[in-house]
């Protein structure tokens, strides 16, 4: 049943990832990014709030007791021209998401989508973290040092990695790619 639910939101959270590529915003000032995801969640009931100016952290709360899982994506954009020449290339100047934090919006929003609406099935509640200002290494620290990461059993983050074949998962315990 979950692959039907992915295939059919699909269409919806590419034509999300290609909005977001055009629109990038570099770090601390994701502000339309923040209202574009902020949007999103209200639509689909989802409790949420920004956070480090302009980052969100939300909650779905699941329908049976259990642990507390973290979701995180970075949404913040690198200062690069974009000449890839795609119909939704940035039009930003010098501003692209040349590091697939488009991406990882899009899949986070197709996650949180999907999570809540089988809410009642989940043993726990899943807090969901679009993180401002990665790239600039400043924006973790304003979840940790505001305690936004408290209370999660466990968190997990994604990077697209485009040297792993479609369709393929790597996967490790710990910290990875963490060099901030």
């Amino acid at each position: 049943e979950i692959n039907a639910n992915i295939k059919a939101i699909t269409e919806e959270m590419i034509a999300i990832r290609r909005e977001l590529h055009q629109y990038p915003e570099l770090g601390t000032e994701e502000l339309e990014t923040q209202k574009r995801i902020s949007a999103l969640l209200t639509k689909w009931g989802i409790e949420h709030k920004p956070c480090a100016d302009t980052g969100i952290v939300g909650i779905i709360r699941g329908g049976k007791p259990g642990n507390v899982v973290g979701l995180r994506a970075d949404i913040d954009a690198l200062p690069v021209l974009e000449k890839t020449g795609l119909p939704f290339a940035s039009v930003n100047e010098g501003v692209m998401h040349a590091c697939g934090h488009d991406c990882h919006i899009a899949m986070q929003l197709g996650a949180a989508k999907l999570l809540m609406e089988t809410k009642d099935e989940l043993d726990g509640n899943v807090k969901i973290f679009f993180q401002a200002a990665e790239e600039t290494c400043c924006g973790a620290k304003y979840y940790i040092d505001n305690g936004i990461l408290d209370g999660a059993d466990a968190i997990f983050g994604m990077h697209i990695w485009n040297d792993l074949e479609s369709g393929k998962l790597n996967a490790q315990a710990g910290p990875r790619m963490a060099s901030c």
